[in-house]
């Protein structure tokens, strides 16, 4: 009964920090690529997304609905709540299922998914949800089906079929679902390895299935989207790389596997500061979440984090990892500049619960309780400060396809109801 309630308790202080970070993008709503999609429609209609999105038909047409019932900004305040608490929800289940002997600090990785730590782009509430979450929240709930165990085979194959249509349907939503679908390769084959001898090929199967499944579904993505002329994201792009940044990918991938797994977390903490009123609130609202975050998870016993019991799942998470960052590194992303951020939303749950692994490690037993004091102080500061910069300093529009440029002045009114902002094109 009391973990029962402890669990409610966590759930609900996950959901309070999306509320706050929801409201917060409703109302600074709207900048970045919502900004570039509502000053294109003003002008040009449906065909503005079109060529803007229709590399992603399934978005597209979302949004042609959204602008047909003006519905925007109503719609996108329940998107963007679902998506980033869906997001810290599949976090606790992936920690608890990595790590099940440490079920109990599952809200640490949450929290730092959902948080703007390692990512910066909670607060554009369109874009963000519709085309990048959306697919990776319905990928890792199909990886959870097709790892789960079930009491029947002929169960287990209704599950398993349920599990491939959602990650086909993931990545005909958005490409950035099939890096969730390669760390759901990686897990699937991983439990194969694990597996006795007489389930080993089932398991097998099971996993060639799963990357069988996503190639498809991509080749049929492509497919949908071809023509749209965003030929910069497609797989094409990576062999037009120049040469000298192709010698640089392996330098690349390893500096966003250290970012994505633990030089994010002590970037965010070596950037805490005290200078200014923003910097104040946050640091007060850091201390509120952290205390309590300490008052739901603390144990009096120690709690020892050994590598020798947890290394079948860390081998396998450090695996993933590389694999899905790859594409896009391939890609010439940086992962490092503010929007680019997005890229690790795909694969936040392993990076987060890697993060939190590797914390516990190094703060040994006796320290334990820092863990979750850093966590919960992060969470709410970073969340606090992303809110207030963003606040004082919108990040302006960035610039339009061409043939939108000549209809656009510099200097544009984007009309939201009751008030307006102004954006200059970058």
């Amino acid at each position: 009964m009391a973990a029962r309630r402890t669990l409610i308790y966590e759930v609900g202080l996950l959901a309070a920090l999306v509320t706050v970070l929801t409201a917060a993008a409703a109302w600074i709503y709207p900048i970045w690529d919502d900004g570039r999609l509502i000053l294109a429609i003003q002008q040009s209609g449906s065909e503005a997304i079109w060529v803007n999105f229709g590399n992603r038909p399934l978005a597209a047409l979302y949004y042609i609905f959204l602008m047909k019932y003006q519905v925007f900004l109503p719609a996108s305040i329940v998107l963007h709540w679902m998506t980033w608490l869906g997001i810290g929800l599949i976090t606790m289940r992936f920690w608890r299922l990595m790590f099940p002997a440490h079920a109990g600090f599952a809200l640490l990785p949450a929290l730092l998914s959902v948080a703007p730590i390692l990512t910066k782009v909670q607060l554009a509430i369109l874009t963000i949800p519709s085309i990048v979450l959306v697919g990776p929240v319905i990928g890792f709930i199909a990886i959870f089906m097709i790892l789960s165990e079930q009491p029947t085979r002929s169960r287990k194959i209704i599950v398993n079929a349920a599990g491939l249509a959602l990650i086909a349907f993931s990545i005909l939503i958005s490409e950035y679902a099939v890096a969730t679908a390669a760390v759901g390769f990686i897990l699937v084959s991983a439990k194969a390895i694990h597996s006795r001898s007489e389930r080993k090929g089932k398991r097998w199967v099971i996993a060639v299935l799963v990357a069988v499944c996503a190639l498809i579904s991509y080749a049929v993505f492509l497919w949908l989207g071809r023509g749209s002329g965003r030929d910069a994201f497609r797989p094409g792009y990576a062999l037009e790389v120049p040469g000298w940044r192709i010698r640089g990918i392996p330098f690349r991938l390893l500096s966003g596997i250290w970012r994505g797994e633990i030089g994010g977390l002590l970037e965010s903490l070596g950037s805490i500061t005290l200078n200014s009123k923003a910097a104040l609130l946050s640091f007060v609202c850091g201390a509120v979440v952290s205390g309590l975050v300490v008052l739901l998870i603390h144990k009096r016993e120690a709690v020892e984090f050994r590598f020798q019991e947890d290394r079948f799942s860390i081998i396998a998470l450090l695996v993933a990892v590389p694999v899905a960052l790859l594409p896009f590194v391939l890609m010439d992303r940086t992962l490092e500049t503010k929007w680019d951020s997005r890229f690790w939303l795909p694969v936040i749950p392993v990076l987060s619960s890697l993060s939190v692994y590797i914390l516990f490690y190094l703060l040994k037993a006796r320290l334990y309780v820092l863990a979750p004091v850093l966590c919960g102080f992060l969470a709410g500061y970073w969340t606090t400060m992303e809110i207030a910069k963003t606040f004082r300093n919108p990040d302006p529009v960035v610039a339009l396809p061409r043939i939108f440029k000549s209809q656009i002045p510099d200097c544009v009114t984007v009309d939201m109801g009751n008030k307006s902002k102004t954006g200059r094109l970058a």
